[in-house]
């Protein structure tokens, strides 16, 4: 099972960006995502279009499970 760390902001414009980090530790909390959300903010290291990321709006830690089927 692998876990994904899918973080929302919101840029200039008022629209979405995200930013997904794959193989997130088990041990992640809310405080670890949102500590790392402000660091982005704080540090303006993305660049994107639509202007600058400005504001957190949303995470989720997503697990994703395959199951390989044999269909030779």
């Amino acid at each position: 099972m692998a876990k994904s760390v899918v973080m929302n902001f919101l840029n200039e414009q008022g629209k979405k960006v995200s930013i997904t980090v794959n193989n997130a530790k088990d041990t992640l909390t809310a405080a670890d995502v949102s500590a790392v959300m402000d660091t982005i903010v704080a540090k303006n290291i993305f660049h994107i279009s639509g202007g600058d990321i400005k504001t957190k709006d949303s995470a989720q830690i997503v697990d994703k499970t395959s199951t390989s089927l044999s269909v030779k």
